[in-house]
């Protein structure tokens, strides 16, 4: 990585240790401000589910209520829990969902847990179309991509850039980590491969990646970073936002890390396409407070709490005037926009199927 990467990296891990200190920094917020038990505690609260509730997060959601008066009540769940209770029929005791990928979406979709909205960021021009679901289903909030994280001693920066590569560096006894498919992005990609390039390219990519990871598909990105760390393996396909949080999570070791490995965004080779995937925000079916669950997605695209969410995820902001966390830009590589999430969302059931068969033969 450049000379300017390392000097970002540095000044991140100093504002990431400001975020995370002992909360005496005053809070950013946007809007009017509401002082101490201003809370309109008459009002019905609007219920926020997510799978991932950082401490940084709590300044978003402060923000809301000060400039509406309105509470919210976080409900952290795992997205394994949720995804049950949606094949299971349950309710989503939940108005605004949060999900860590484009793929929980969709499959929520499927099972019938969802409800579309609109919002007004939609119409004038704040988000671009190719982050909706032209149902209404679904909305990218935040963007990234699946990154490989190598040990250039290991693995040379042509075999990390692209999607073949990855895969003929496995051929040569490269030690290869994902996580599991149900925590992970790699059936977006399979998703990304099977519409832009053709079908059988995606199921022998997808076939092979399974098959040829080591220990196959585990865990999640956090687990393969710790498997790199420990010695375990040369390279892991995961996140961009993971790795990006893993290395500035304040452990030393993992800021050394950063350091002495490196980060690729795989492209295809005859394309040179790059597939972005999606922290996306959904409304639950049965949701009884609609209008105020669509006031606070509206207020989550908002450029000033679109820049507070990627700070605080290390992910690409979705709202078209927000900037992204300046540590990103260190990165030598850019996020494709070439593929729309429309695109992906279209070839998800192919590309489970993919995914699906691989595993069923790796259990044989």
């Amino acid at each position: 990585m450049k000379h300017t990467f390392f000097s970002l990296l540095a000044l991140c891990l100093v504002l990431v240790f400001v975020a995370c200190g002992d909360g005496k920094k005053p809070a950013r917020t946007a809007g009017p401000q509401a002082g101490p038990g201003d809370l309109n505690t008459k009002a019905t609260p609007v219920r926020l589910m997510t799978w991932r509730y950082l401490s940084q997060d709590a300044e978003v959601i402060n923000a809301f209520q000060n400039k509406y008066s309105v509470k919210v009540d976080v409900i952290v769940r795992p997205m394994r829990d949720i995804v049950a209770d949606a094949v299971a029929g349950k309710q989503l005791q939940a108005d605004v969902l949060l999900v860590p990928t484009l793929e929980d979406a969709a499959r929520l979709k499927g099972f019938g847990a969802l409800q579309p909205f609109f919002v007004e960021s939609f119409t004038n021009g704040d988000v671009a179309d190719r982050y909706l679901d032209n149902e209404g289903y679904w909305a990218g909030l935040t963007r990234w991509t699946m990154a490989s994280v190598f040990n250039p001693n290991a693995v040379t920066a042509a075999e990390a850039s692209s999607y073949r590569g990855i895969l003929e560096a496995t051929t040569r006894g490269m030690r290869f980590g994902i996580a599991h498919p149900d925590s992970s992005g790699l059936a977006g990609v399979v998703a990304g491969l099977y519409t832009n390039i053709n079908p059988g390219a995606a199921e022998l990519w997808g076939k092979a990646i399974y098959a040829k990871s080591t220990g196959g598909p585990q865990g999640n990105d956090y687990d393969q970073l710790d498997r790199m760390l420990a010695g375990e393996l040369d390279m892991a396909f995961v996140s961009l936002g993971a790795a990006v949080r893993w290395f500035l999570n304040g452990n030393p070791t993992h800021f050394k890390a950063a350091e002495q490995w490196r980060v690729k965004f795989p492209r295809t080779q005859a394309t040179d396409i790059n597939f972005y995937n999606m922290t996306c925000v959904t409304m639950p079916a049965n949701t009884n407070n609609r209008a105020m669950a669509a006031r606070l997605i509206d207020f989550l695209f908002q450029r000033e709490i679109q820049e507070m969410l990627t700070n605080n995820w290390f992910e690409f902001p979705c709202q078209t005037f927000a900037e992204a966390n300046s540590y990103l830009y260190g990165f030598p590589d850019q996020i494709g926009l070439k593929v729309s999430g429309e695109d992906i969302d279209r070839s998800l059931p192919a590309a489970w199927g993919i995914i699906n068969a691989a595993a069923a033969a790796a259990a044989e």
